[in-house]
């Protein structure tokens, strides 16, 4: 973990949960029979913020 904080410029939080994140991704990937996952620049809470603002213009 303290290598992915320093290699990476991760938070302890998310240092801690990526490798866990990136398996969750990848057997949903291999599942699916895909070979492409998009994965959105933002977070949750900033999604449903922007979803929100563009619904409510």
């Amino acid at each position: 973990m303290a290598e992915r904080i320093s290699k990476y410029g991760l938070k302890p939080d998310r240092a801690d949960v990526i490798i866990p994140a990136a398996e969750i991704f990848l057997n949903v990937a291999q599942a699916l029979n895909c070979t492409e996952i998009h994965v959105p620049n933002i977070s949750l809470a900033d999604g449903i913020i922007d979803s929100m603002v563009i619904r409510n213009s």
